[in-house]
């Protein structure tokens, strides 16, 4: 039988559709990762609180350096309780392990598609036993277990900008989106959705301004750091605002138009972690006063404590278990872990 012409363009119509979805999606994670991982001048800083504490950094590791090829580029990382360092190499499409004294044990992948495969593994986040994988260019989570074996693929049907694994059996995700509600996720280990999160609704909203950074603590509170906006919130199990804070006055960030999308040159805040108190380090962007080494600390109840400078530029902060902190150098080629040492006004 030969398809009519009402289907013959309803089918094309639905090609395109798709073609422009991919290729929103394609240029939103883009111009985003351009963005975090861009090196740009800093802006002013409005003025904060008084400080309450000081915090100071002992370097207690470093792995990589730039007369070896231990690491190309490292994107994510996750440590153990044992302390195993597990990172993502964006340059070598890989996953490595590595012991607590930063000596490589084992690394797997390469560049494709196929399972255990990369275009860019970004994010990476870990469970009881397994590691979780997000690609920047391909949809789904992958699954390793703990010697860097592939288990499967969770599927997803949008590109994933920031999740993390609460359980073997849950996620949290925040997918991207070029404009759209801010919403988090809960799926289970198929994929499949188990409660929303709307964090924030708007009618028109501009392009990114939703895009956020976010952790969780124990008691299932989610923080979440803006990049585009001024903004930091702590957010109840339920979905209900607790507080909501800005540190650097920002009123709005410069934009520009790029393939008709008119999208923010500049990210305020790039990474929010929790520690084991419950106190948030807010790794700050091109708007703080060294850009991409400012930490911004607040505790539970969103009071502003103290900031403190990495000795390098950073793209994303980690904390493990035990509150060591992780951070980058060399543009990723180390990776650097922290003693935080406090000191109380």
């Amino acid at each position: 039988m030969i398809p009519s012409r009402k289907i013959i363009d309803k089918n094309v119509v639905i090609m395109r559709n798709s073609k422009k979805l991919k290729y929103k999606n394609w240029l939103c994670v883009s111009l985003l990762s351009l963005l975090v991982f861009c090196r740009v001048y800093p802006l002013s800083q409005g003025e904060l609180p008084e400080v309450k504490v000081t915090i100071t950094l002992t370097e207690m590791l470093s792995i990589g350096n730039l007369d070896d090829d231990l690491i190309f580029m490292w994107a994510d990382v996750f440590v153990d309780e044992a302390e195993i360092i597990y990172l993502t190499d964006l340059m070598d499409y890989s996953l490595k392990k590595f012991d607590r004294d930063g000596q490589l044990l084992k690394k797997t992948g390469r560049k494709g598609q196929g399972p255990g495969e990369f275009q860019a593994p970004l994010g990476l986040s870990g469970s009881g036993n397994f590691l979780y994988v997000r690609d920047q260019y391909l949809l789904g989570i992958q699954v390793f277990d703990r010697d860097l074996n592939f288990v499967k693929r969770i599927p997803y049907k949008q590109i994933i900008s920031e999740f993390k694994a609460l359980s073997d059996e849950c996620l949290a995700v925040v997918p991207m989106s070029l404009k759209g509600a801010g919403a988090l996720f809960l799926i289970d280990c198929k994929g499949d959705p188990i409660r929303q999160i709307l964090y924030r609704q708007e009618k028109n909203p501009q392009v990114l301004q939703n895009q956020v950074s976010f952790d969780m603590d124990r008691e299932g509170n989610v923080y979440l750091a803006y990049n585009f906006r001024d903004k930091i919130d702590k957010i109840g199990p339920q979905g209900k605002i607790i507080w909501s804070r800005k540190l650097l006055d920002v009123k709005e960030v410069k934009k520009k138009t790029i393939q008709k999308f008119t999208v923010p040159t500049a990210i305020i805040y790039k990474s929010v972690v929790v520690d084991s108190h419950g106190n948030l380090m807010i790794l700050g962007g091109e708007f703080s006063k060294h850009n991409s080494r400012d930490v911004y600390v607040l505790n539970s109840r969103g009071e502003y404590l103290t900031t403190f400078t990495l000795p390098d530029t950073s793209h994303c902060l980690y904390l493990d278990s035990r509150n060591y902190l992780y951070s980058r150098a060399n543009s990723g080629v180390t990776l650097k872990k922290y003693k935080l040492n406090y000191k109380w006004e």
